[in-house]
């Protein structure tokens, strides 16, 4: 993040955005290619943002046209991909190793819904828009760092797109309305399952525990809020029936009703006994990412009252 004139933040108007345009555009044809042209942000108030490299930090250190720069705070917050699972910093890592690497591009399409099946892979029920999401995709000035793409490899039009990308194209699809996710070619959210024991050791020591699973989620999977409503409804419904499926087979007849925000996440919170937690242990199912407990029922407290079913 480089401040460009300290005084702009108290003002702006239309005269004073194209000063500063202007500022930012001599500071960009300073740092020449050691400024990416993706992945560039501008807040009208006399500072930008950009990525750059070893050489452009030496320019910024001693040119005029910068009054200030460091590590932008807010770039985690910043961009449509960037969802805290570590998706992110595995491409970001492999483009140190190598110019380009491969990645899975979710596409930002409305359709198709979708089933999460029982051995932790996604099943897409029906043909999505993927056909013209890729054409406006590739119209960007940016595509012709986008290698790879084989229409032919995706007759069933799943919205999972396999592509080379550099680091000019993986700065813009950070930021591109036409991608939900991207995600290094065989990234796992995590790779393995985290089933906290403690939850077991509560449940045989009350007879129940109040505990929260967190399923892995489908291929398409984001928190991101930039998914259409229709979208959003689909990953919705994939996790309650997921999570449903999951409870049942454990043994829970009535799983409780989900908040907007868990069916969203993949996420439920619930009191179970000892025998519905000993089977779902013993299940283990692939699409469960974590099972953790509820910490202050974990430390021996007074007996809690019974629990029926």
């Amino acid at each position: 993040m480089v401040t460009l004139d300290r005084s702009a933040w108290h003002t702006r108007s239309a005269e004073q955005t194209l000063r500063l345009q202007a500022l930012a555009d001599r500071l960009y044809a300073e740092l020449g290619d050691s400024a990416f042209p993706t992945g560039r942000s501008n807040s009208g108030l006399g500072w930008i943002g950009f990525y750059t490299n070893s050489a452009g930090i030496a320019i910024l250190s001693r040119t005029p046209r910068a009054e200030k720069f460091f590590i932008d705070p807010t770039g985690r917050s910043w961009g449509r991909e960037r969802a805290g699972d570590g998706s992110f910093e595995a491409i970001d890592d492999a483009l140190v190793a190598a110019p380009t690497v491969e990645v899975d591009l979710v596409l930002a399409t409305e359709e198709p819904p979708y089933t999460l099946l029982p051995d932790g892979s996604t099943r897409f029920d029906g043909p999505s828009e993927v056909s013209e999401m890729l054409d406006r995709l590739l119209a960007e000035p940016f595509a012709q760092h986008i290698k790879g793409i084989d229409r032919s490899q995706n007759p069933q039009l799943a919205p999972v797109v396999q592509a080379r990308i550099d680091r000019v194209a993986f700065f813009a699809l950070v930021d591109s309305v036409h991608v939900r996710a991207v995600r290094l070619r065989g990234f796992v959210r995590q790779p393995s399952a985290i089933w906290h024991e403690d939850a077991l050791r509560v449940a045989a020591r009350e007879g129940r525990a109040e505990i929260h699973i967190l399923l892995r989620g489908g291929e398409t999977y984001t928190y991101s809020p930039h998914q259409s409503p229709k979208a959003r409804k689909y990953q919705m419904d994939a996790h309650t029936r997921a999570l449903n499926e999951i409870l049942k087979a454990a043994g829970v007849e009535s799983p409780p009703v989900l908040s907007a925000a868990d069916a969203h996440m993949g996420l439920v919170h619930l009191f179970v006994t000892r025998p519905q937690l000993e089977k779902l242990f013993a299940q283990r199912d692939p699409r469960i990412l974590s099972v953790d407990v509820n910490k202050a029922m974990a430390e021996p407290a007074g007996k809690l009252p019974a629990v029926s079913g």
